[in-house]
């Protein structure tokens, strides 16, 4: 079980820099980085519905189970959205700091 999850690790790792990678390469084009971040919440609710919600526990032992690995080891995963008052805000912001450097 260990070696499987150690192997794991190593491929999110190496997932999880390729998406680096790939975000850095996109810099300052936020149209590309959008494309990006819907893919992946497009990703997480297909993960979620379709493989991880139908692998859920039936018991409740099983679930209590996954509750003490969700508590121990992070928590649950949350893709978090910009509100559009707070895109409008930073605008505003950058828009002001602009004008007090011209």
């Amino acid at each position: 079980m260990e070696q499987f999850e150690q192997r794991n690790s190593l491929e999110l790792n190496a997932l999880s820099e390729q998406l680096r990678s790939l975000a850095k390469k996109y810099e300052g084009d936020p149209q590309k980085l959008l494309g990006i971040l819907r893919t992946l919440e497009q990703l997480h609710n297909e993960i979620c519905e379709n493989l991880f919600q139908p692998a859920l526990p039936n018991t409740r032992h099983g679930l209590f189970d996954l509750l003490q690995d969700i508590e121990a080891n992070g928590g649950w995963p949350y893709i978090y959205r910009i509100r559009l008052s707070d895109l409008c805000r930073n605008l505003i912001q950058a828009e002001e700091e602009d004008g007090v450097r011209e």
